[in-house]
């Protein structure tokens, strides 16, 4: 084990020399005979040509690598952003920049992400298509000028915790976010490029000699995130697999393997819930986290460490799964954008797995045979990450309900608890606002991470949106440490979940979040407050998708999706009044996530985030206007909000709406319920709420 702030020196990562780099591999092998003769007679420059040559025809099985020799060149093949990089015009994920004709600038572009090589994928997909040769000379040509910026002996003394400025300043390749992905581009490269003769001998030697000691250095640094559960430690594990494939011939690669398949059964049990959910608890993070965790399970899965963890890699992909709407995506909780499930399940892994319903998923069709649940957590299994779902069934039509009730997560937080996302009729209604990218120097950059509770699906109070602590909650205690205990049960007729956030200390006030799925067709949510204050200035938002129109009758909201599908939100108790907002730009008031107000909702890179509701974004560099209706107005205390939110088909009039009565009896109210065949009762008061068929 290494020690958090122990420091490599060059000794235990830097190859002395080309002779040295060539003594690595296994010589043992038959394939490697003229390797290992020409080191014999003294001549370096022979063993070199044998290594490329063998190097060059030697197959690659791996799952974790593209197997090219199953593509098929696409002759039209959009060559224009390929061309754009050889005319100098740069991205790094968040920045652009014009490289002189002088060359790229290593050191002072404004390219945060640069020695991560974001751009090869485009320029392997252009060498793959069109063969031509001034691709792979670009290519090369970046590669050898990295490692001529960056020498591997300035990585010494470094940790993978160092490197960072900011979004526009180049990072340096020792630190965290820049390795793995390094190692996985270059895996990915020169795995292509070695079957082009315009690829010299001495390049591929190079670059094989550079990832051979770029893996050693991350051998010694790779421990430190996976004992923090971080998700670069995931992207660390997977790359060095991915670097371990290519590196294979080496004689060191077994025991590295076997290490790596230890971090990665470690990160399995550490860094994941027993549900399958990863802890950090943002969806688009947390998904990508589990697809690089299913390929390296199925990388690895003939390794002890691996296999004795099968049933939690199940589970991951039960998750991914549960976690999908009808149209196919997960909902945003957290930072990004999160996208839709085929793009978050391993392909071989169903198989290994023996889950025919999750390749169903996986490619998105109908034509197999589909999960068995439609609420998760199933039945009688603990619950964990928080994270709930409901539907009607697994049509492209179905009703379908996400709801955040857990923890707020290890990373990435929002404000989110209690907030929902609801699809139906084939539209996504009711939306957890997403973020965009970080950071960008593009003119039209409108950056927003969303992460105030008063942009999410929930209730302030007097102003105050929901907050972590007074004190900032130490991450430590930003996840479930023993099965959640809201309430969480099915009948034939029904799905409830029940969950609770309190504004002390702040306000004096207690939320509980009720929420019924009534017949698999509509639902009922209840919002009710109590506490020690007589009176509470209330707002209750819902956000809406982008492409949502939205309209009011009385204090009715008729949302209308494009196709012409509707959610119709019906208020039956509170009194409060609805408002629309759409790209509010207006300076809003925030608690999150400490407690104290501010306009400021996220700063990055010293840029300040302020604006008001009615945003959404796409993972993109600016955030988009959605409407925002917020339901408002002043109650005294205890009060319960009933909404019943309804979905419409396309061509289905109001006259289709429920016609849900109810029956007041002290402090009770019993709602009558419209079921197929007859009518379901919900009991409810301030202290509790029962199902009665």
């Amino acid at each position: 084990m290494t020690a958090p702030d122990a420091r490599i020196s060059v000794e235990e990562f830097v190859l002395p020399s080309r002779e040295a780099f060539l003594r690595d591999l296994d010589l043992t092998r038959p394939e490697l005979t003229d390797v290992k003769a020409a080191l014999e007679r003294g001549d370096v420059e022979a063993a070199g040509r044998a290594c490329i040559a063998h190097f060059r025809a030697r197959p690659f099985t791996s799952p974790l690598l593209t197997d090219w020799p199953a593509r098929t060149p696409d002759p039209k093949f959009d060559t224009a952003r390929a061309d754009g990089l050889l005319a100098g015009h740069m991205w790094d994920g968040y920045s652009i920049y014009e490289a002189p004709p002088t060359g790229l600038d290593w050191y002072g572009s404004p390219l945060s992400c640069l020695t991560r090589f974001p751009v090869l994928g485009t320029l392997r997909e252009a060498i793959f298509h069109t063969g031509d040769p001034k691709y792979l000379r670009w290519t090369v040509d970046h590669i050898l000028d990295y490692m001529d910026a960056y020498p591997i002996q300035d990585f010494a003394g470094h940790t993978v915790r160092e490197g960072w400025v900011n979004h526009t300043t180049v990072a340096k390749p020792w630190y965290w976010c820049m390795v793995p992905e390094r190692l996985t581009e270059l895996s990915e490269t020169i795995h292509l490029i070695r079957r082009y003769p315009q690829a010299s001998d001495e390049a591929l030697l190079r670059i094989l000699e550079r990832m051979v000691q770029e893996v050693a250095y991350l051998r010694f640094e790779i421990k430190s995130q996976v004992d923090a559960r971080h998700n670069g430690g995931c992207a660390m594990i997977y790359s060095m697999a991915q670097a371990l494939a290519i590196l294979d011939d080496f004689a060191r690669t077994p025991a590295w393997r076997a290490y790596n398949a230890g971090l990665a059964a470690q990160y399995f049990n550490e860094a994941f819930y027993p549900d399958g959910m990863c802890i950090e608890l943002t969806t688009a993070y947390s998904a990508s986290v589990s697809l690089f965790q299913q390929g390296m399970a199925y990388a690895l899965r003939d390794e002890e460490a691996i296999r004795a963890i099968r049933g939690k890699v199940k589970e991951m992909v039960v998750c991914m799964v549960a976690l999908s709407d009808p149209t196919w995506w997960l909902p945003s909780f957290g930072d990004l954008y999160a996208h839709q499930v085929g793009e978050y399940i391993e392909p071989p892994l169903t198989r290994w797995l023996d889950l025919p319903w999750a390749e169903t998923v996986r490619r998105q069709t109908y034509d197999g045979p589909l999960p068995p649940f439609t609420e998760w957590p199933v039945r009688g299994q603990e619950q964990w990450c928080g994270y709930y779902t409901m539907r009607s069934d697994w049509e492209p039509k179905a009703r379908y309900m996400a709801i955040d009730g857990g923890p707020w997560g290890t990373s990435h937080q929002h404000g989110d608890r209690l907030s929902f996302v609801l699809t139906a009729c084939g539209a996504k209604f009711i939306i957890d606002p997403s973020s965009t990218r970080y950071a960008s120097n593009e003119p039209d950059t409108f950056v927003g991470r969303q992460p105030s509770g008063f942009l999410h699906n929930a209730i302030t109070i007097d102003g105050v949106d929901e907050f972590m602590s007074h004190n900032r909650v130490p991450n430590g205690d930003r996840e479930a440490k023993a099965p959640l205990q809201n309430r969480w049960e099915t009948g034939d007729a029904h799905t409830l979940f029940v969950g609770s956030y309190s504004f002390a200390p702040l306000k004096p006030v207690r939320w509980e979040r009720r929420m019924l799925f009534v017949d698999r067709a509509y639902w009922l949510l209840q919002d009710i407050l109590t506490g020690g204050q007589p009176t509470a200035q209330i707002e209750q938002n819902f956000q809406f998708e982008a492409d949502i129109e939205i309209a009011f009758q009385d204090r009715m909201t008729i949302a209308t999706a494009p196709g012409g599908a509707r959610l119709v939100l019906l208020p039956l108790s509170g009194g409060l009044v609805p408002h629309l907002t759409v790209g509010d730009k207006t300076p809003h008031t925030t608690y999150w996530p400490n407690g104290t107000p501010t306009t400021i909702l996220s700063t990055e890179d010293n840029h300040d985030q302020i604006h008001g509701r009615g945003w959404t974004g796409r993972g993109g560099n600016r955030l988009l206007p959605a409407p925002a209706v917020t339901y408002v107005g002043s109650v005294h205390l205890p009060a319960s909000l009933t909404v019943a939110l309804i979905p419409l088909d396309p061509g289905q009039t109001l006259d289709a709406l429920p016609e849900i009565t109810s029956q007041v009896a002290g402090d009770k109210i019993t709602w009558a319920l419209p079921i197929r065949g007859g009518r379901l009762r919900f009991v409810t008061d301030v202290e509790r709420c029962l199902v009665e068929p």
